[in-house]
């Protein structure tokens, strides 16, 4: 398996972004490869195909925004392509369309996901994911289609079940004519860039809701966990301190956080450096004590990879490698390396698990 593995990995040379649902030039033209990965995270649903040797991705923010419904509102949404959800008087404007809103009226957005998982507070959660998903993922291009959909691994330091949001995801997916099938969102960075290790190393996923671990071995996962805690974290916490929309937290990370910058800082930028310094404080004790419980003992060095959304700001690896020199952990770490694409590491892992799947069936047929 790790050789198949490996030879899809080779064949990706070039990454492309698609951010809609329509179809581009290079589908038309190019073959298509079955099998598609999904990465359903708290802050975006990220979907994954090959055609020809390029990898495609589609991406979708996991937000909501509501207002009241119009007919004038309604053409305005349709004619600039808006995606929204109609309930009664309401309008739930989804994905990158809310961010947008909840900026221009200066209040925050609702989150279909919370932590890595549904929301259990959000009682409109599960039409908003059905949508998003739908979106991202696309058609299948044959009854059956593999589909690998990542999971959080169980949180170590929050009490709820991901069984549940498994299930929902499954059925969503099903429901499409696809064949779904859950991937750990660790191992999932594994496959995707440990490939020249054997797949043996030290995966970190830092995502919105959630942190995922994965310790592999040969691919074989020896140690994987959960973190309650991440980008989400950070924005609410930056938003209490200094008073300003959840949103506009977000948005300004996003666009301009550098972590490399350590004096004149403004408001903004003082408290996402202090709240960051924490989060991964927090991470790299969890891991230590998940390291000396496991009782872990390796031959050689660890080869450390970090992707994500919440590690994509520049000067986050540096400020990562000092939280790890803060701690002595029970393991001998070498290369610490940010991921090649930090946001689509987990999508293009659970894809390279799709085609493997898929090549075995042609193999039986």
């Amino acid at each position: 398996m790790r050789k198949k593995i490996k030879r899809q990995i080779r064949m990706k040379s070039h990454t492309r972004k698609i951010v809609s649902r329509q179809e581009s030039k290079i589908q038309k033209e190019q073959p298509l490869q079955v099998g598609k990965g999904l990465d359903v995270g708290t802050a975006f649903i990220f979907a994954a195909e090959k055609i020809g040797n390029e990898v495609v991705f589609r991406i979708e923010r996991d937000a909501f925004f509501e207002i009241p419904f119009s007919d004038h509102i309604k053409e305005i949404f349709e004619r600039d392509g808006v995606k929204y959800i109609r309930s009664g008087d309401q309008f739930y404007v989804v994905g990158n369309g809310a961010l947008r809103f909840a900026n221009l009226f200066q209040r925050n957005v609702r989150r279909p996901l919370e932590q890595g998982i549904i929301s259990p507070k959000e009682k409109d959660a599960l039409p908003i994911i059905k949508l998003l998903i739908e979106s991202a993922v696309g058609s299948r291009h044959q009854a059956g289609e593999t589909v690998y959909y990542s999971v959080p691994a169980k949180p170590i330091d929050a009490d709820f079940d991901v069984l549940y949001h498994q299930r929902i995801i499954e059925g969503f997916l099903s429901g499409l004519g696809y064949a779904p099938k859950p991937i750990n969102e660790g191992l999932a960075v594994v496959f995707s860039e440990l490939a020249e290790e054997n797949f043996t190393g030290l995966a970190f996923s830092f995502g919105g809701g959630m942190v995922n671990v994965c310790l592999a071995n040969l691919s074989i996962p020896i140690l994987s966990f959960s973190i309650a805690r991440a980008g989400d974290w950070i924005d609410k916490q930056v938003a209490y301190a200094i008073n300003e929309p959840i949103s506009t937290v977000t948005s300004w990370k996003e666009s301009y956080l550098d972590l490399d910058k350590r004096e004149n800082l403004s408001r903004m930028e003082q408290a996402l450096s202090i709240y960051y310094d924490i989060l991964l404080d927090y991470v790299v004790g969890h891991l230590k004590t998940e390291l000396e419980k496991s009782a872990v003992h390796l031959e050689r060095p660890l080869t450390v990879v970090v992707s994500g959304g919440t590690a994509k700001p520049t000067g986050f690896l540096k400020r990562f490698q000092e939280a790890l020199q803060r701690f002595q952990l029970p393991i001998e770490l070498g290369e610490i390396r940010l991921a090649s694409q930090p946001l689509h590491s987990v999508t293009k892992g659970a894809l390279i698990a799709a085609i493997v799947d898929e090549s075995k069936k042609q193999q039986k047929e």
